[in-house]
């Protein structure tokens, strides 16, 4: 929907808060009483931006899952879509700096970035358990399983992305040198979590 990629735009180029209407309107070539007409007010418009984000991440999300992208050897297919759901996140960086944003606003609300390991309403409960590897840890890990995703899988990813483009110009390194320092450091941290967890699980099923 042109209102949807003229939001976006807008949003990215202003700022959530400085955005206004009528400039997303200006720029999808609509009058404001058409946006209203579909959505309540600017903060409805965010909302269905994140909600379409979040859907097609967590179809993704799925199908790496569902394709053996947890186990211990992924699939070349599951490593496929994990590259086709990091190109999404790419794609998607202007939408995420305002999520970033929003999500760090001091509030009652929960933040948006949330979402991403929280996926209630977006995938049924029976995939839920398996992207957050309920049948393969014990359900007591699920918390510590919850905080491992966001703070050492899903915010790292995310910084990369948002700043990338700023370390590669500071630090004068190329993006293919960055890509690989970032996938050891993610090697060493995230996925070193998860073997770990695999290991011990395993242990002490087989006791």
């Amino acid at each position: 929907m042109r209102i949807l990629q003229a939001a976006e735009k807008i949003f990215a180029q202003k700022g959530y808060d400085a955005a206004r209407i009528d400039q997303i309107a200006a720029d999808a070539g609509v009058n404001k009483a058409l946006i209203y007409y579909y959505f309540k007010n600017k903060r409805a418009l965010l909302e269905e931006l994140f909600q379409d984000f979040f859907r097609e991440s967590a179809a993704l999300l799925v199908s790496y899952v569902q394709q053996g992208g947890l186990d211990s050897s992924p699939t070349p297919q599951a490593d496929r879509i994990f590259e086709d759901y990091f190109s999404y996140f790419e794609a998607k960086r202007d939408l995420l700096r305002i999520m970033f944003m929003e999500s760090l606003k001091n509030g009652e609300s929960t933040p948006p970035l949330f979402k991403l390991v929280d996926f209630g309403g977006l995938i049924d409960e029976d995939t839920v358990s398996d992207v957050r590897g309920e049948g393969i840890y014990p359900t007591e890990t699920m918390n510590l399983t919850l905080v491992a995703e966001f703070f050492t899988g899903v915010i790292p990813m995310l910084c990369y992305i948002l700043f990338q483009d700023s370390w590669v110009r500071h630090f004068e390194v190329s993006r293919k040198q960055l890509k690989g320092y970032f996938n050891k450091a993610m090697e060493m941290t995230h996925e070193a979590y998860h073997r770990t967890m695999r290991e011990q699980w395993s242990g002490e099923a087989g006791s």
